[in-house]
């Protein structure tokens, strides 16, 4: 396993903090401005002791005048990049904490994540599949904020003192984002961008992976709408929260969008064999028992949908699906 040289300097007012590894469990990456007389933070990471601590330990090794925490700023209210907030807010006090209004309730309510990440619908489909349920997988008694704590990684109530909105600007330090809402990973998921400086942090979108996706989330379909929006800046650096920095950023972008567009092209390609139910299309793009609960039922059915809505495949009586 790599282990990064924290924090990564990616400028003289930005640092990074990297995770030794991009997948969850594990904390987003952290960006760090210095910010006037102190510093803002683009997302805080996981409340995971080792991924606190990596902050912790930053703040305190950044040669800036001041330590003052000034803004922290929310990519989206995941507890990869929110979590950590239950204990950083025991040592600091932000003068502001800023999320995309659309991220709001899930802020204040955790809980109400189930409705976004769809659980309803994986219990739905899984139960009606009839499935036994593999030691260590998730099944009908899912439950995800228990789920979200016995993985190291737990989420807590966030009350923002500002939200924000597309279009909307928000100076940190001597950068002047403009708020883009990008969602399909998470219904209020934000991306900012600086035109002076050409630099987009990208939050989820764009990374090393591909973000899961969900109908209540905005889906496959919002996904590619926000790709096609960030495409359209002009960017020569790309802050994700997972991976590496981006430095070709088009070639990133069209990385992502075609992974996404594939499981489009692969649900044709199996219907043009005949009609599938459900549950067949789900074994041949999520095999592995450990996935096909969540993100497997969720990803499947917003591009179930996108291609309904596209008049490309229709849903037939008894639930199968076909070519249109």
């Amino acid at each position: 396993m790599t282990v990064f040289e924290n924090p990564v300097s990616i400028s003289e007012d930005l640092k990074m903090i990297r995770p030794e590894s991009s997948f969850w469990p594990e904390s987003a990456n952290v960006y760090l401005f210095k910010d006037e007389d102190g510093i803002s933070l683009f997302d805080v990471g996981c409340g995971a002791m080792a991924p606190v601590d990596r902050l912790f330990s930053a703040l305190e090794g950044l040669e800036w005048k001041s330590k003052r925490i000034k803004k922290i700023v929310l990519s989206h209210v995941h507890p990869d990049h929110s979590g950590a907030l239950e204990i950083l807010l025991t040592e600091v006090t932000p003068e502001h904490i800023i999320l995309h209004e659309h991220d709001l309730p899930y802020a204040l309510e955790p809980e109400r994540l189930t409705l976004s990440f769809d659980i309803a619908l994986c219990k739905g489909q899984f139960t009606a599949m009839g499935h036994v349920v593999p030691k260590g997988s998730k099944g009908p008694e899912f439950e995800l904020i228990p789920y979200f704590k016995a993985l190291g990684c737990s989420m807590c109530p966030v009350k923002p003192t500002k939200t924000v909105l597309e279009g909307d600007l928000l100076q940190i330090g001597d950068y002047h984002f403009q708020i883009f809402h990008t969602p399909g990973h998470a219904p209020g998921h934000m991306s900012l961008y600086d035109p002076d400086r050409r630099v987009l942090l990208a939050g989820d979108i764009v990374g090393e992976m591909v973000a899961w996706y969900t109908p209540s989330s905005g889906g496959a379909a919002k996904y590619l709408e926000s790709l096609e929006k960030v495409e359209a800046l002009d960017i020569d650096l790309i802050l994700p929260s997972h991976g590496d920095i981006i430095q070709e950023p088009r070639k990133g972008i069209q990385r992502i969008r075609t992974k996404i567009l594939e499981k489009d092209m692969a649900i044709l390609e199996a219907l043009q064999n005949g009609q599938k139910a459900f549950e067949e299309l789900l074994n041949i793009f999520f095999p592995l028992p450990t996935v096909q609960f969540f993100p497997g039922i969720p990803i499947l059915e917003s591009h179930l949908q996108k291609l309904k809505k596209e008049a490309r495949i229709k849903e037939n009586m008894g639930g199968t699906y076909s070519l249109a």
